[in-house]
């Protein structure tokens, strides 16, 4: 007998293999998705508060915990310039224009779930696959999304000795 307990050291092994050490996605879905907007919530009101106006982007990356069962690190990150997408972990970007308008742009999942949506596409919707499959085919990013507009350069690097490069 274990000590507290009326079973075996064996017992509680078998009892202990047979709970379920997984979640499906779709239970941990709704709880990612309230982050997201809590992050992104928090992100628009920060950035208004601190006065930063003009276009910029919110990048947020997911990775599973590879020592921890059920454990996610979340990575957001604010920023003027647009990331490009890549297949490392799932990733999202939201832009937001001056007066915090948001705007989801995309979502580019790890590359063993790509490989999944693209070879089952009726499982998943319709418009997100043809923005998967515009990924693969790399028409999914436009060269005028990476130009910085004069307006969304702050003031302080204007007029830093650094000539930045950018649309007018």
């Amino acid at each position: 007998m274990v000590k507290n307990s009326d079973k075996t050291y064996g017992q509680l092994m078998l009892e202990a293999a047979a709970i379920k050490d997984h979640q499906e996605v779709g239970e941990i879905l709704p709880d990612l998705m309230n982050k997201f907007k809590s992050i992104i919530e928090d992100a628009v009101q920060g950035n208004h508060d601190k006065g930063v106006r003009g276009h910029y982007y919110i990048h947020i990356w997911v990775q599973k915990e590879p020592y921890a069962n059920n454990s996610l690190h979340i990575y957001p990150q604010c920023r003027r310039t647009r990331p490009s997408p890549y297949q490392g972990n799932d990733h999202y970007l939201w832009s937001v224009k001056d007066g915090g308008e948001v705007t989801f742009e995309w979502c580019i999942p790890k590359k063993e779930v790509l490989s999944y949506i693209l070879a089952n596409p009726h499982e998943f919707d319709i418009n997100y696959v043809k923005m998967l499959k515009s990924y693969c085919k790399d028409t999914l990013e436009k060269p005028q999304d990476y130009i910085v507009r004069a307006q969304d350069i702050p003031d302080a690097f204007k007029t830093s000795k650094v000539t930045p490069i950018f649309a007018p």
